[in-house]
């Protein structure tokens, strides 16, 4: 081949440059005609001007949210001056009155100085090829995401040129362009950084505006006077260049930088959580499911109303028992906070945030004694601080108080779900949008006993059953790098049952589950539940180890409480067009079954043992008149708290915990799932329950208890002949119900506080004097 080339150059180099267009022309073709995405069509550009905004409406057909075309408002042509049109155009696309769309000679320059002699000739995308990327985007291709992204803005661009004339191509871009700081268009920039409409602009503000468009964070007036004013220079130097300045307006403009800067008022929301779970869902029909013109359906630009399977009085639930369980769990939080993984402590960790900021260095560079520097970082002054539900509000705090309040914030979600259909009925994805995005129901935390329900199930589909019995005991599992799974109290001893282990949330026995179970099957158990994520191939799994998301677990719940059959969550209902035409109607499917019905009902009533005396009791104070189900979790050191309630319609779930891991409480009495999360499960659970006409009904077993002891001091090879048979056991159980049927006030959580050095948490109580077996069953780590 090389021998070739050597004797052939320049037929070679003819045969190469072939390729080369021949290769080009095929991938211009497969873009034009939709091979990475359909190109929107003519009708779908001419909408672009005056966008149709689309409405979000609760399952009661209530509005109670809208999309519009980015994070902006728009201006009309005659908020856009001849300053900032000049300076746009002598900045960006000097031939822009020229050209139709796409700057042939900018492409040859940028060819020649770029590719060929390899310097930096900037790029050569017109205005209108901006107007493009910013209205769709750059999507990310499996190979040339850069040339593909570019061709498509390049057909784009003819489009609009053929649609819009000059003027409105200008306002598109100055409608749809990023300044940075997730402010969108000319309109909020103006007012952002000058506190001024975008037609009361001078000329040097407008130049800087232009100017910060280059790199809307390295040029940023607020935080960087000095790169911003440099380079509104050299906007100003080029509209004069190009005869839009003459010398002495340029001279004139070179006045020094002042800006007006506007903080961005935050409004406090939980809506919007569930507003952007609404539009990513969307998203994904969307594209499959294209118009019948062609374009993909646009939320900010179709006009289109998408009725929800929001439930607003659950939603508002979900929101109060948010907002009132955070508000008591931060006092807590403030007070008893612990940095336990890091050595030294909370005043290691502090000092460590301390060293690590730019004006603690500055100050030791600048000589400053320690002293000096403690003072500084415990002087008290107002400072910002948001508060859940009311936004960002004054607060005399010191430096430490600052980072304090910051480190040891807790978050949290929670996720309401009909078992049957996977109905999303209630949806809170954090404490508060305006101050955190973070979405806690799909974003993956560690799971921590809120799994072993998969485990026990995956237990009981291989053969097990509820009164199987096994040993507590403290074992060392060599093969897996001498991993020592313990109990949260140390205590061992004596044998639990399935039911009893799982009620106790006891790790000893529910690693001893996982290992006669089988690691494969239990993922496979997980998988068949709706776990899409990928679990590690390890026995721990079973202690909650992998991280998962919210909107998972409460799917797997879900196929528990109704029965065995696997749901898919959903939120869409319907969506109608602009001219009211359905195009959409949810369906829900049939998945399949889980596990056989016998051996979930099993796990059912196991789960009942978990809130009727075992880590989930503290459900009874709420006085639910129905037998609730569910499981408890806490991860190691308090990291994250879950509780996921489940009645045979609905499941409720919740995550309680920092984003700094670092950072967490300083007890398990405090910070396990029962103190955190359950409270708002029970809180939205008893809420339900006042319904006139009632959504929740009744698990029904086929027997009242299982005629086994959850725990005995025996063996396990000892106790199980035993259990099935003890009659004294059984006479307990008739006693106990007889004492549960009589009238006895039970007091009420007043407010849903917390009274964490009072009630036993992650535990199984029961009363050493009334059990016959003599035993407290033992604290466990969630």
């Amino acid at each position: 081949m090389f021998r070739y080339i050597r004797k052939h150059p320049f037929k070679t180099f003819f045969f190469l440059v072939l390729f080369g267009i021949t290769a080009v022309a095929i991938l211009m073709s497969m873009i034009y005609f939709g091979a990475f995405g359909k190109l929107p069509t003519a009708d779908y550009l001419k909408g672009l001007k005056n966008p149709v905004t689309s409405t979000i409406y609760a399952s009661n057909k209530e509005p109670i949210g809208y999309y519009f075309l980015q994070n902006r408002s728009n201006v009309d042509s005659s908020q856009i001056t001849s300053n900032l049109k000049n300076a746009l155009v002598a900045t960006e696309d000097t031939r822009f009155y020229d050209h139709g769309g796409v700057d042939y000679k900018s492409y040859a320059r940028v060819f020649v100085k770029s590719i060929i002699l390899g310097q930096n000739a900037g790029g050569g995308s017109t205005i209108t090829q901006q107007v493009a990327k910013n209205l769709f985007g750059r999507e990310k291709q499996f190979f040339l995401s850069t040339p593909i992204n570019k061709i498509r803005e390049v057909f784009i661009a003819k489009r609009l040129e053929n649609i819009y004339d000059k003027d409105d191509i200008l306002l598109l871009y100055f409608n749809t362009v990023s300044f940075g700081e997730n402010t969108y268009g000319i309109e909020k920039a103006a007012n952002r950084f000058f506190n001024k409409p975008p037609e009361e602009l001078t000329l040097p503000e407008s130049a800087t505006l232009v100017g910060l468009l280059k790199a809307p964070t390295y040029y940023n007036p607020r935080t960087f006077p000095d790169r911003a004013e440099q380079r509104r220079n050299v906007v100003l130097s080029q509209m004069e260049k190009y005869g839009y300045l003459t010398a002495e307006e340029f001279a004139a403009a070179k006045a020094p930088l002042k800006i007006d800067y506007q903080t961005p008022k935050k409004s406090s929301s939980f809506s919007n959580y569930y507003k952007e779970y609404v539009a990513a869902e969307f998203q994904k029909w969307a594209e499959e499911n294209p118009a019948p013109d062609g374009h993909t359906y646009s939320l900010e630009a179709d006009g289109l109303s998408l009725y929800t399977t929001l439930n607003v009085d659950i939603q508002h639930y979900a929101e109060l028992a948010i907002q009132r369980q955070i508000d008591q769990l931060q006092s807590l939080m403030d007070r008893y906070w612990s940095a336990s993984t890091t050595e030294g402590g909370k005043e290691a960790l502090l000092k460590k945030i301390e060293e690590s900021m730019g004006v603690i260095q500055n100050m030791r560079k600048a000589g400053k004694t320690d002293a000096e520097i403690n003072k500084f970082i415990q002087q008290k002054k107002e400072r910002k601080y948001w508060v859940v539900g009311k936004g960002y509000e004054d607060q005399m705090q010191s430096l430490e108080d600052s980072i304090t309040k910051s480190i040891n914030r807790l978050h949290a979600g929670v996720l309401v779900m009909s078992s049957t259909s996977g109905r999303i009925m209630g949806y809170v994805g954090g404490i508060d949008y305006g101050f955190s995005q973070t979405d806690n129901i799909i974003t993956p935390r560690q799971v921590g006993s809120t799994f072993k329900p998969i485990t026990y199930l995956a237990a009981l589909q291989t053969g097990q059953e509820p009164c199987t019995f096994y040993d507590n005991r403290l074992l060392t599992y060599s093969k897996f790098e001498d991993w020592r799974p313990r109990n949260a109290d140390h205590s061992y001893g004596g044998s639990y049952s399935m039911h009893g282990a799982l009620a106790g949330s006891i790790n000893t026995v529910s690693v001893a589950i996982q290992m006669r179970t089988g690691t494969e099957r239990v993922l496979e158990q997980a998988k068949k539940m709706g776990i899409e994520t990928e679990l590690p191939d390890v026995p721990s799994i079973v202690l909650g180890t992998a991280d998962i998301t919210l909107l998972e677990m409460v799917r797997a719940y879900a196929s528990i409480s109704n029965g065995g059959n696997k749901v898919k969550p959903f939120a869409i209902e319907r969506i109608e067009n602009e001219q009211g035409e359905v195009i959409y109607e949810a369906k829900p499917a049939y998945e399949g079954r889980v596990a056989s019905y016998k051996n979930v009902k099993a796990l059912q009533k196991m789960m009942e043992g978990v809130t009727q005396g075992g880590t989930g009791s503290r459900l009874a104070a709420y006085n639910i008149p129905f037998n609730i189900i569910g499981k408890t979790g806490t991860t190691q050191n308090n990291g994250d708290g879950w509780f996921i309630g489940a009645s045979p319609e609905l499941v409720v779930g919740a995550w309680v915990g920092t984003f700094d891991k670092r950072v967490q409480f300083s007890s398990t009495t405090m910070g396990s799932g029962a103190n955190t999360a359950l409270p708002m499960v029970a809180s939205v659970f008893r809420d339900l329950s006042y319904w006139r006409r009632p959504i929740l009904t009744n698990f029904e077993y086929e027997m009242d208890h299982f005629p086994c002891w959850p725990y005995s001091m025996l063996t396990a090879e000892e106790a199980s002949p035993l259990a099935l048979s003890d009659t004294t056991y059984r006479q307990y159980l008739k006693i106990r119900d007889s004492i549960r049927g009589a009238v006895v006030p039970i007091m009420e959580i007043e407010n849903d506080s917390l009274a964490p050095l009072e009630q036993k948490l992650d535990s199984i109580a029961i009363d050493s004097t009334a059990n016959p077996l003599k035993r407290t069953m033992p604290l466990s780590q969630e």
